[in-house]
């Protein structure tokens, strides 16, 4: 009978056991990144962000049926360095202001972006998007620039 008794708790030690360490690792994984993982991120994000994707900023100060300007405010890893820039763009005769805009806009961003891809701070979604800036991509960046600014 005992030995009935010790093999029933050894059973039972065992699923707690199991069950004990299946917790602790669901624990470990909610807990998210380490110290070390997120000191790691900031170290790589400071060394992009030295290394220079220019930066920017769009602000449309005018809007017409022909005729619009925005501001163009960038900058480069070292923001001391900006250039402001008044843009003017013409859609033509029953043109589509809208995409003009947004299409002048990505010229900037190609001839100020290195690499493929670049990071936008959207207001409209309170939180930064990764966008492409490659010539296939031209329609979904259109796209979202046209929802970021015009809604």
């Amino acid at each position: 009978m005992s030995t009935m008794l010790n093999a029933a708790r050894e059973r039972r030690r065992a699923v707690d056991d199991s069950a004990r360490r299946e917790n602790a690792e669901a624990r470990a994984a909610e807990r998210g990144p380490s110290a070390n993982e997120i000191a790691q991120a900031n170290v790589d994000f400071q060394a992009r962000k030295a290394s220079g994707p220019q930066n920017g900023m769009f602000e449309i100060i005018s809007k017409g049926p022909r005729i619009s300007q925005y501001l163009y405010s960038g900058w480069g890893a070292d923001a001391r360095h900006k250039k402001r820039q008044t843009i003017t763009v013409d859609a033509g005769l029953n043109g589509d202001m809208e995409k003009a805009i947004v299409n002048s806009m990505i010229a900037l961003i190609r001839k100020d972006v290195s690499g493929d891809q670049f990071i936008f701070e959207s207001q409209k979604l309170g939180r930064s998007v990764v966008l492409s800036a490659r010539l296939e991509d031209t329609a979904g960046l259109q796209a979202f620039l046209l929802r970021e600014f015009f809604g």
